[in-house]
């Protein structure tokens, strides 16, 4: 009789997971040296032709490398890839959707149709009908598209002919047309932008405005990369109404913190008929073991430069340009320099302010003896001007200071002071002057603690007594070291809760002796806060005449998003009065407004109007600025494409 075999339930479910796993699920082969890994519905391989065709949902990975579509073949003796529809392609730079794509996965070319490539790390959008890759970062279009916005219609665009290009580094091509949405705006006949981080040698985006006094202004820089630690913009200005303007500024960077900017700036006013030069320089290298020093320079030949060409209310209104040089050389205590200090007017030119042409110092640091501290300054100055007195003057000046106390600290300074004249075009040509000069100060704190915060109340009392005066011609601060005789009072209040000190006020009064019926110095009164508005306040009161000598205040408010600000200038003496309010709102993050007025209520006019507008989008920004002045009214737009802007060549 023959058997049967026995119904076995287990081996049924094994055989029916097995099935399951070979027909039903996708598939998953590993092959090759350099481990490439494919994932399908459905997978067929031909002997013949070393080739695997993949079907439905196929995701070949090999690396950092990532290809999906709808249908692969793949050859593993070649590693050419045939994708069809729904194309996508990453890897660890670029991430590329196509219609159909045709590559080699080993040396990283072939041709893509129908496609985007999207550079990730700056967001750069290359598109194009057919894209022939050329290497791993290496594209080619006969037409292609260029931006960096996101949105499906781009805000902005290149659109252009035999597109290259370079992956990280530019692009180039003929034929381009710079479109707004999908309307063209610009033409030229060839472009390479720059699409790195780095610098890139090439046009930057023009500024273009308009003025009242100057008419239409085109400014086209050009930025250099020279090397690494190097580079320069030219500049070119057009002013329909006053000509063209060529400026160039140099830039440098060295070891030893060392560096450097240069700029040097020429305009022929055709209608002023006179040529104007600017030169402006920093240097600056500073150095604790060897010999260092800076260089600030600031030249114009004509003092209505600014007033005729900024739109900088401080740089219009600015009265001295200085020009300072320094070389120095320190040692462990001391301290030896060279300085050239030279001014221009650019308001006044009957009384030339003195040059320091040179000045050589001494400066011994502030050193311990035993309980006393000695320091010292000695310096030669030569002083030069074309009209008034100049010449040389030699002044010495060394200090003994000591300290003592605890709850009440006690300071005290011992001063002599020789200065000695050899000068031309004065009075005396030879004099000189000996003071003795010698300070007390003493001080305490006293702290009261409330719920909230803490007030700190610091009292001082000081003394200040200078021998010997003489009426001398005013170079610097050296000739106010005049004869006096002066105690001072001073009330200093900290109030400090636990994020900090959030208010100080300072009330101080002097008195002396040497000012005749009139003793008595101004009352000084200052005030700082920081909550719950950031304020600044300080004004002199001259208690001999009862009247205010000078008022200076800033207050700056924040209210929902906008950032208030307010101030006021007065000064009796040099009859000033003027008044400042700005305003600050960003309604949205991409969109920020700006104003500022300011008044002069002496010469009752408005010596500035300005209104600032930025917009920045995901791709793309604008800088608005509007200017009215009392003899011009100026409009200038600056646009910032993101990713281009550094360089772009026509």
């Amino acid at each position: 009789m023959r058997k049967t075999a026995a119904f076995n339930p287990i081996i049924w479910i094994k055989f029916g997971f097995l099935f399951a796993a070979f027909f039903l699920l996708p598939t998953h082969y590993c092959f090759s040296e350099e481990q490439t890994n494919i994932t399908s519905e459905t997978l067929e391989y031909n002997e013949n032709t070393f080739t695997y065709i993949a079907k439905g949902s196929v995701k070949i990975q090999k690396a950092d490398t990532v290809i999906e579509a709808d249908e692969i073949k793949y050859n593993e003796q070649t590693a050419d890839v045939i994708a069809l529809g729904d194309v996508r392609y990453s890897d660890t730079d670029t991430s590329i959707t196509a219609s159909k794509a045709e590559l080699n996965l080993e040396t990283e070319t072939g041709r893509l149709y129908n496609a985007e490539v999207l550079y990730k790390k700056d967001n750069y959008h290359i598109s194009g009908d057919e894209i022939e890759k050329r290497g791993s970062n290496y594209y080619f279009s006969p037409n292609a598209t260029f931006t960096t916005c996101d949105a499906l219609v781009p805000a902005w665009c290149f659109k252009g002919k035999n597109v290259d290009i370079l992956v990280g580094e530019r692009i180039k091509a003929n034929d381009v047309s710079f479109n707004i949405k999908k309307t063209p705006v610009l033409y030229t006949p060839y472009l390479t932008a720059s699409i790195q981080t780095e610098r890139s040698t090439g046009f930057l985006i023009p500024e273009i405005g308009y003025s009242k006094t100057k008419g239409w202004q085109l400014g086209i820089p050009f930025y250099w990369a020279i090397a690494e630690n190097r580079d320069a913009t030219v500049i070119m200005d057009v002013y329909t109404k006053r000509g063209i303007g060529q400026g160039l500024e140099y830039r440098y960077i060295k070891p030893d913190n060392v560096n450097s900017k240069w700029w040097l700036y020429h305009l022929r006013d055709t209608s002023l008929d006179k040529d104007f030069f600017e030169l402006r320089a920093t240097r600056e290298q500073r150095s604790a073991d060897g010999i260092g020093g800076f260089l600030n320079l600031n030249i114009v030949n004509e003092r209505d430069f600014y007033r005729e060409f900024s739109t900088n209310l401080e740089v219009r209104t600015n009265r001295f340009l200085e020009s300072t040089g320094e070389i120095s050389l320190p040692f462990t205590k001391t301290r030896i320099y060279l300085l050239s200090q030279y001014w221009i007017d650019l308001k006044d030119e009957s009384n030339p302010a003195p040059h320091k042409l040179p000045e050589v110092g001494f400066v011994l640091n502030p050193a311990k003896f035993g309980h006393f501290w000695v320091d010292a300054i000695t310096t030669l100055t030569n002083f030069w001007r074309d009209e008034g007195a100049y010449g040389q003057r030699l002044d010495i000046y060394p200090r003994v200071l000591h300290k003592f106390g605890s709850d009440v600290v006690v300071l005290q300074t011992l001063g002599l002071r020789e200065t000695a004249y050899s000068l031309r075009e004065s009075k005396d040509n030879s004099f000189h002057r000996e003071a003795i000069e010698y300070n007390i100060l003493a001080h305490t704190r006293l702290l009261k603690k409330y719920g909230s915060f803490s007030h700190v109340l610091e009292p001082s009392l000081s003394y200040n007594l200078i021998t010997d005066s003489e009426s001398l011609t005013l170079f610097d601060a050296t000739e106010l070291f005049k004869k006096t005789s002066r105690i001072e009072l001073s009330l200093l209040n900290r109030f400090v809760n636990s994020d900090g000190e959030f208010m100080v006020l300072r009330a101080s009064q002097a008195f002396d002796s040497y000012l005749g019926d009139r003793p008595f110095k101004p009352l000084v009164l200052e005030l700082g806060m920081r909550k719950p508005i950031l304020m600044h306040l300080d004004a002199s009161y001259d208690v001999n005449t009862g009247k205010v000598e000078s008022v200076n205040s800033e207050l700056y408010m924040n209210v929902s998003k906008a950032t208030i600000s307010v101030g006021q200038r007065y000064n009796k003496k040099d009859d000033i009065l003027t008044y400042i309010t700005g305003i600050g709102l960003q309604p949205y993050k991409s969109l920020y407004l700006g104003g500022r007025i300011w008044y002069n209520a002496r010469e009752k006019e408005f010596e500035d109007i300005s209104v600032n507008i930025r917009y920045a989008s995901q791709c793309w920004g604008v800088l608005m600025e509007i200017v009215k002045s009392p003899d011009d009214f100026t409009v200038g737009v600056m646009f910032e494409l993101k990713g281009i802007t550094q360089a772009l060549k026509f």
